[in-house]
């Protein structure tokens, strides 16, 4: 699962894949107008971003001062 994982977090690959699925719904036309699609595009990145940030923090360890 690494390197799918690792693929998944490839800018390139993720840019490649949503250009794709674009051009898809564009040809049977459901496309949304381009501006809604970035903004979808958009969030669903931050999503991710948050996650893998998320993901970096450590859990079960509490610092006491």
């Amino acid at each position: 699962m690494g390197g799918a994982k690792q693929r998944l977090t490839n800018p390139l690959f993720i840019a490649a894949v949503v250009s794709l699925a674009y051009q898809v719904l564009e040809k049977y036309g459901v496309a949304p107008d381009f501006g809604t699609w970035q903004i979808g595009v958009d969030i669903v990145s931050y999503a991710l971003i948050g996650t893998g940030v998320y993901s970096t923090f450590k859990t079960g360890e509490v610092s006491k001062k």
